[in-house]
């Protein structure tokens, strides 16, 4: 999909004068750029529930999508090329926004529509990366939540399981372009005809893949192993990745000394993102970062805590993707211990406290597995300093005093912090 995606932006810009890598360097650009604006509509959506200002939404939201836009991953995976994450980032952000949109015309006749939009996007994305398949169990929980007699429609299952094999019959691009025998065809994912290469698409992802999907059913082998992903050779969840080998007897389990780290790795790249180029050589925390990463993690306990106070439902939608994208995902992906962070084990020979051979590590850094989590916590950032200009703005005006734009206009200069 990425490079189906990425083909029609080159074409686009044909009329520039301007190299490939330039113009796929715009596409990713596009994309940071587009996440950002529909986590604009979020945000400007949930202040909605703060105060019925229009300035209140709109300078929030914008000060909103800065922090989160500008997190240090957020940014890098949005200024370089042949990256899948940012469309992954843009295809959430434009979920979210769509299943907001949902509940706000629930009983208007158009509810149903974007339910199967939904659907179809969902399938549709998982052709360019799973990443944005992480957004499901937030989706689904917040359905339920708001309007749970929803899912007794029947004819709307019907609509949208449609709208799913649609969306993952974009898939077909890859045995159809194998089959023309390009000079560059990664895992050769030919298939001997469109049918087996569809079954096999629809078995290999949700919901049939949640009950099983055995390699002896295996319709086109070359495809199936590159839609389950065996080039990667991603250990079981219990068993450590640093030892692992595919069929071997005795893999060693999964220990609570890696775990640790593995969760240290994804607070060390947490710390990367509000104030990088401060100590930049410092790799594993940096006192000249703290400051910043305090001030961040405030801010977004402090707009975390205010949400939850202003509209559950939605609140519960986002910890629930925060939580899936941050705590679900560092147990799920089970790296081997982070590039640079500062793990040590006990050398046999002398008992003492020595760094973990390279050998041990990722081959290099991995926060862009996280860059859902850390644009979303600028997102909560961005909605605590919204928060504090408006508690700002009524202890200026007095406690029993309507907050008018005059009011919001003397305290606006704290959007500032957004700028850091």
């Amino acid at each position: 999909m990425f490079v189906f995606l990425a083909r029609t932006w080159e074409l686009l810009l044909a009329p520039l004068p301007l190299s490939t890598a330039v113009k796929i360097n715009l596409f990713s650009a596009a994309n940071g750029a587009l996440a950002a604006a529909f986590w604009f509509l979020v945000v400007h959506r949930v202040l909605a529930f703060f105060s019925d200002q229009e300035l209140f939404r709109r300078a929030g939201a914008a000060a909103t999508t800065l922090i989160s836009a500008t997190a240090f991953t957020v940014w890098n995976q949005s200024v370089v090329n042949e990256k899948v994450y940012t469309v992954s980032l843009m295809t959430i952000a434009l979920l979210t926004w769509l299943i907001f949109r949902w509940r706000d015309n629930i009983g208007r006749g158009k509810d149903d529509n974007l339910l199967i939009l939904i659907i179809f996007l969902l399938a549709l994305s998982l052709g360019n990366h799973l990443m944005a398949f992480l957004v499901a169990p937030a989706m689904a929980l917040y359905v339920i939540w708001v309007h749970p007699r929803v899912l007794t429609r029947w004819r709307l299952y019907a609509f949208a399981a449609l709208a799913w094999i649609l969306g993952l019959s974009a898939q077909l691009f890859l045995p159809i372009r194998a089959a023309q025998r390009p000079v560059i065809s990664e895992a050769d994912p030919r298939c001997e005809s469109l049918v087996d290469a569809t079954v096999d698409i629809l078995r290999l992802h949700p919901p049939v893949s949640l009950v099983g999907s055995s390699r002896e059913n295996d319709r086109c082998p070359a495809l199936a192993e590159s839609l389950r992903r065996e080039q990667y050779r991603k250990p079981p969840l219990n068993l450590n990745p640093i030892f692992y080998g595919p069929g071997r007897a005795n893999n060693p389990p999964r220990d609570f000394q890696l775990i640790k780290w593995q969760f240290i790795n994804y607070f060390q790249y947490f710390d990367w993102q509000w104030a990088r180029s401060l100590d930049g050589r410092s790799t594993f925390f940096a006192w000249l970062r703290a400051p910043f990463t305090i001030l961040f993690v405030l801010l977004g306990l402090f707009g975390a805590w205010r949400h939850f106070q202003a509209d559950r439902i939605s609140w519960i939608y986002f910890v629930t993707l925060f939580a899936t994208v941050s705590v679900g995902l560092v147990i799920y992906l089970n790296f081997k211990y982070g590039y640079s962070v500062g793990a040590h084990t006990v050398d046999p020979s002398t008992g003492q406290l020595v760094p973990v051979p390279r050998d041990w590590r990722e081959v290099r850094e991995r926060d862009y597995f996280f860059i859902v989590s850390f644009s979303q916590w600028g997102l909560w950032a961005g909605i605590g300093l919204a928060a504090l200009w408006e508690r700002l703005t009524q202890i200026t005006a007095g406690p029993k005093a309507k907050l008018s734009l005059q009011h919001l206009r003397s305290t606006a200069p704290v959007l500032v912090l957004a700028l850091l």
